[in-house]
């Protein structure tokens, strides 16, 4: 009687310590996790951010340089087809550069308070989505981590909680990744 009575104690207290690595364990892959969805999140708001903004230097370029920019176009059009963030991103700082030229190529354009205005919002914005960026990487790298380590791998494939790609990368990963829809 008393060896049945130590071995279920035994076995409760295996089962208690196994219970406990594994919520422990799921806590931590689900903490990463919950990190990268709330960076995406913040990415793309500042990405819809930027392209509002961009719209508005769009009708201050156009009147004080008198130039057909087809790259708003371009953009407007992407937008409108729902792509993939990363992708966006791409288009936004293509976008950027060019107005970056226009800026240069056109001083006076830098003398109207609204287009000063919404250059300013927009560097905001960028450096928001920067460190967005950073964030999301950040804790998509303890994931990777996490995920690649026993026993993390099958906690994760359990719950189906998958390595997601770098922010600056994911076309390279783009294997399992469909991206983050915009």
């Amino acid at each position: 009687m008393q060896t049945i009575i130590i071995v279920l104690l035994t076995i409760i207290i295996i089962v208690t310590v196994l219970a406990t690595i594994y919520i422990s364990l799921y806590n931590k892959i689900q903490f990463s996790k919950i990190r990268i969805d709330e960076a995406e999140k913040i990415i793309i708001e500042e990405l819809h951010n930027c392209y509002n903004l961009i719209q508005s230097c769009k009708k201050t370029i156009e009147k004080n340089t008198k130039m057909d920019i087809s790259m708003f176009t371009e953009l407007e059009r992407f937008k409108k087809g729902k792509g993939l963030s990363y992708d966006f991103d791409k288009k936004i700082t293509a976008t950027l550069a060019t107005i970056e030229v226009i800026r240069n190529d056109y001083p006076k354009i830098e003398e109207k308070k609204d287009f000063k205005e919404t250059m300013r919002k927009i560097d905001e914005s960028q450096t928001k989505i920067d460190a967005a960026k950073s964030f999301y990487n950040k804790y998509n790298s303890r994931l990777v981590t996490m995920i690649k380590s026993f026993p993390c791998n099958i906690i994760a494939s359990i719950h189906g909680i998958y390595a997601q790609p770098f922010y600056e990368a994911k076309e390279i990963f783009n294997e399992k990744d469909d991206g983050i829809k915009i």
